[in-house]
């Protein structure tokens, strides 16, 4: 994973833990809708189409499965916080939207700038057609800031623990 990707997930995945667990769902059901309205409307060829077509059906029966955890003999663990359970789908969910970019990317690039203008209509910079690039999120600089600065303590808080733990 490239660090521009790491950083626009953590950003999406920010952006979605300030949502309930419904509208994170909603949220990327309305993105696999985008996605699959632009690749109906710019992809010719069925074979290109039906591959996408999959990853997008995949994406969405992943979304529909519960956050459940397994135990030593197939029992079906509920996850002890809901706060966990929540942080959990965020993640997953903003890795599933980066992975989903990342395979239509690989198809064509175009079809990823026609997403993010659906996405971001207010976007006034469009990348390059020859590179691909995780979109901009539209958020609060605010919230950015304050992702990013939590993101860094978390890893300076992380990096002394370990350090801490071979002194």
């Amino acid at each position: 994973m490239r660090p521009n990707e790491f950083i626009e997930e953590a950003i999406e995945e920010s952006y979605l833990l300030g949502l309930s667990e419904s509208e994170i769902r909603t949220n990327l059901d309305h993105f696999i809708d985008t996605c699959g309205r632009v690749i109906r409307e710019h992809v010719h060829d069925r074979k290109q189409m039906q591959a996408l077509a999959e990853k997008l059906a995949r994406a969405r029966a992943l979304s529909l499965i519960e956050n459940h955890q397994e135990g030593e003999w197939g029992e079906v663990i509920p996850p002890q916080n809901q706060d966990d359970a929540l942080d959990s789908l965020a993640e997953r969910v903003a890795r599933n939207k980066r992975l989903i970019l990342r395979a239509i990317a690989e198809c064509d690039p175009a079809l990823v700038e026609r997403i993010d203008q659906i996405r971001f209509p207010n976007r006034t910079t469009t990348p390059s057609p020859d590179s691909y690039t995780p979109p901009v999120f539209q958020v609060r600089p605010w919230l950015v800031k304050v992702g990013s600065l939590i993101i860094m303590i978390a890893g300076l808080l992380v990096a002394y623990w370990i350090l801490m733990q071979y002194v």
